[in-house]
């Protein structure tokens, strides 16, 4: 009994690389931190949150694809129990680092000046319409 390729393998495949270079492009802008006074790693701990959670992402992805493999190796209720749960915790990482970033960029930015309120529009238009 040979091994054969099904539909499921294929997009598991790609998505698997896909996260990998997610991370691998995550990691390179955690590590500007090292040489560059960057503005977008100022946010904490949230990009070693949301690299963490891609992490999680492609060890899901992993599982995903030896799936069938693993089944074979250690059953079907272990392979199901243990398949899904890095993806809730990628979740979980995701929501860390994003929380993360909110928290530190409403502290550390500068309020802009709101817009007019209608009141104020009308004057200024009323004002410049009006000859002098």
């Amino acid at each position: 009994m040979g091994y054969q390729l099904v539909p499921d393998d294929i997009s598991n495949t790609i998505s698997l690389l896909i996260v990998l270079l997610a991370t691998y492009y995550a990691i390179k802008i955690v590590r500007l931190s090292d040489r560059f006074e960057f503005v977008a790693l100022k946010g904490g701990k949230a990009p070693y949150y949301i690299v963490a959670g891609l992490v999680c992402l492609e060890l899901d992805r992993f599982l995903d694809l030896f799936t069938g493999a693993l089944t074979r190796a250690f059953g079907y209720p272990i392979t199901a129990t243990l398949n899904d749960p890095p993806a809730a915790v990628s979740a979980f990482f995701v929501f860390l680092g994003l929380r993360e970033m909110y928290t530190v960029y409403i502290d550390k930015s500068k309020k802009r000046k709101l817009p007019l309120s209608t009141n104020e529009i009308w004057q200024v238009e009323q004002s410049q319409i009006s000859p002098a």
